[in-house]
C-alpha cells in the first residue's frame, strides 16, 4: 500500500483512519492497530512540517504487512523531501515526537540523504 500525502496538516486525520482501516482489513490486532496509526501519524506530521518547509510537494506513506521468522510484521516508511535542516534549533522545547516513534515501534530508521527523509518503523504483532 501506498499514499501521496500532502503537505498541509489536514491530510494527517484522513491519513489516520485510511491506516487504520488498512491495518484492521489486513488482519492486524485490534489492539496493536493504535500504536502503529500513532507512530505513523507522528512520522507524518514530522515530514509534514519538517519536511515540507524545505522543498517538498507531499509525503509518501508505504506500508506492507509481512511474515519473517513465523512473525508477522507491519513495516511503515514514511519520505519527504526535505533534509530537516536545524529542526533541533528551531524546536529546541519539543522535541517528543521521535521517542513517541520509538516507544511505539519495534524498530525504527531514520535515513537522511540528498533525496529527502526517510523513517522506517517495522511493529511486530504481539504474541498471542
Amino acid at each position: 500500500m501506498s499514499w501521496p500525502i500532502p503537505c498541509e496538516p489536514a491530510a494527517l486525520e484522513p491519513v489516520r483512519r485510511r491506516l487504520g482501516r488498512w491495518l484492521a482489513a489486513a488482519g492486524w490486532p485490534d489492539e496493536a492497530v493504535a500504536d502503529v496509526v500513532l507512530a505513523v501519524n507522528e512520522a507524518v506530521s514530522n515530514a509534514v512540517e519538517h519536511g515540507c518547509a524545505q522543498r517538498c510537494d507531499g509525503v509518501r506513506l508505504d506500508a506492507r504487512v509481512s511474515t519473517v521468522a513465523g512473525r508477522r510484521r507491519v513495516d511503515c516508511t514514511v519520505h519527504d523531501c526535505g533534509d530537516w535542516d536545524g529542526v533541533a534549533r528551531r524546536c529546541a522545547t519539543r522535541g517528543f515526537g521521535l521517542p513517541m516513534i520509538r516507544e511505539l515501534s519495534d524498530e525504527v530508521r531514520i535515513e537522511h540523504g540528498g533525496a529527502g527523509t526517510t523513517i522506517h518503523l517495522t511493529s511486530l504483532d504481539p504474541p498471542g
